[in-house]
């Protein structure tokens, strides 16, 4: 293990990681996973989601071919680890009497089509994950026990992969001072849970606890308020039910300082937290080409993404700059709505729907400029791709990660919503090349500062603290 990682077992636990789904959010997981390995860490990849073993085997495979997955043993799923060796489960399963429960069920089954669990099926309850619905356990000749509900799953899922870790070797003499683990002991497991379902369904006040040799680090990579996203604004029921239970992880991750001041302004300081940021990828080595005028726009085409406002910017500098352009790359339910718009406004001519693309090089080396308009972000990727890439950022200063992000330059903020001064700022890197190639340059030595090592020693250190100062679940 480097000097940035203390020495332990990583455990990453995501619901999914599926390619093309979730946009940013499976990146920068599968990311950071990399830069865990890059670090001595040897993180294993888990998720949750009761998909077929065949549908797992090829998303690996797919991570594989695009050099975002190491092995594909380094991605494990629990219901795949069920088919294959349900003795973890009967091991963990509570004896006697299944419970009776209101909810139909769905059957895991083996490769063999032998029923190996049985997962309760909860609609309409946005709260499913926190049930105590019975999981049912089966046995070779039907039901042998249950777990309390998909925690219960989750948590002996995770016991097993604990007490599954093989005994450290020797050791340094002071190696037990310097990590708190003793020679010959098994290493400290620790997890970083993704998904916030997840973490309130392992920590849920009540539930047996994990095993005590676990730390749960929380990461997060949302906006946790609703329009108008002000630090004071309403948060949904999910948050408000994540936030009642965050003081209960070993730590929780932020992306940005923006986000760490506004929820500690809100809340105080009960939560312990870290500044996390996503770094800056590794350059593509795409040579750049840019295309002057051509505008970049890449991400889901959803309302929160307000692409509808990049093609009214547009739609407005093209009366100063004739050879404005979009490159619109990303699905979505809006691409029809966004077509029609661009042919009310007189622009269908200068947009471009380039649909979905795993290969981003060409884009950005002929990018002449990026925007963003979201309504909110948690820390996006496509900012520091930008930087990276050498592309200028014009975003509106929203919340989080743009202004935190491009603290060290790069590009250019405007105020949220304002679709006139997105154009006039657009405008303004498209015709000063002087400007645009400040900001390329600046951009480019962001970037570099903001790079792997840099997000490590932040982990790196939250895993100390985690380490040294485990927080009491128990009785809480």
């Amino acid at each position: 293990m480097s000097d940035l990682l203390p020495d332990a077992r990583y455990l990453v636990l995501a619901s999914r990681l599926v390619p093309d789904r979730d946009g940013g959010f499976t990146i920068s997981v599968l990311r950071r996973a990399l830069d865990m390995a890059d670090a001595g860490a040897e993180p294993l990849l888990l998720t949750i989601d009761p998909g077929e073993s065949t549908d797992h085997d090829a998303d690996r495979a797919e991570w594989v071919r695009r050099g975002l997955l190491a092995d594909p043993a380094g991605l494990r799923n629990l219901f795949d680890d069920a088919r294959t060796d349900p003795s973890w489960l009967r091991s963990a399963a509570l004896p006697g009497p299944v419970p009776t429960s209101e909810w139909p069920y769905r059957a895991i089954v083996d490769a063999s089509g032998r029923t190996v669990l049985e997962l309760p099926v909860i609609s309409g309850d946005p709260a499913w994950h926190l049930s105590d619905a019975p999981v049912r356990i089966w046995g070779e000749q039907g039901p042998v026990g249950w777990l309390p509900g998909f925690g219960g799953l989750y948590r002996a899922w995770l016991d097993a992969l604990a007490a599954a870790g093989a005994p450290r070797p020797e050791a340094p003499a002071d190696a037990s001072a310097a990590t708190g683990v003793g020679v010959g002991t098994v290493a400290p497991v620790v997890l970083l849970c993704e998904a916030r379902q997840v973490g309130e369904a392992l920590v849920a006040p009540g539930a047996p606890a994990l095993d005590p040799g676990i730390r749960i680090l929380h990461t997060t990579h949302a906006c946790h308020v609703v329009a108008p996203f002000a630090w004071d604004s309403p948060m949904d029921a999910a948050w408000e039910r994540w936030f009642a239970v965050a003081d209960r992880f070993d730590g929780v991750l932020w992306l940005t300082r923006s986000q760490q001041a506004d929820v500690e302004r809100r809340l105080g300081s009960g939560i312990r937290s870290s500044v996390v940021p996503h770094p800056a990828p590794r350059p593509s080595g795409a040579e750049p080409d840019p295309v002057p005028g051509r505008i970049l726009v890449l991400n889901s085409l959803i309302p929160r993404k307000r692409v509808d406002h990049a093609i009214r910017a547009l739609a407005t500098l093209r009366r100063t700059v004739p050879e404005a352009h979009l490159h619109i790359y990303g699905d979505g339910a809006q691409r029809g709505e966004l077509e029609a718009l661009a042919e009310e406004l007189g622009v269908s001519d200068a947009v471009e729907l380039r649909g979905h693309t795993a290969d981003t090089s060409r884009a950005w080396a002929e990018a002449d400029v990026f925007v963003l308009a979201s309504t909110n972000e948690g820390q996006p990727l496509v900012v520091l791709e930008a930087l990276g890439a050498g592309v200028p950022v014009v975003s509106y200063d929203m919340p989080y990660g743009p202004r935190d992000t491009l603290a060290l330059g790069g590009g250019v903020l405007v105020a949220d919503g304002d679709a006139e001064a997105l154009a006039a700022a657009l405008g303004e890197v498209i015709a000063d090349r002087a400007l645009r190639a400040r900001l390329s340059s600046e951009g480019r030595t962001a970037a570099l500062t903001m790079d792997a090592a840099s997000s490590m020693r932040a982990l790196g250190a939250a895993v100390r603290v985690a380490l040294d100062e485990p927080v009491e679940r128990i009785g809480r």
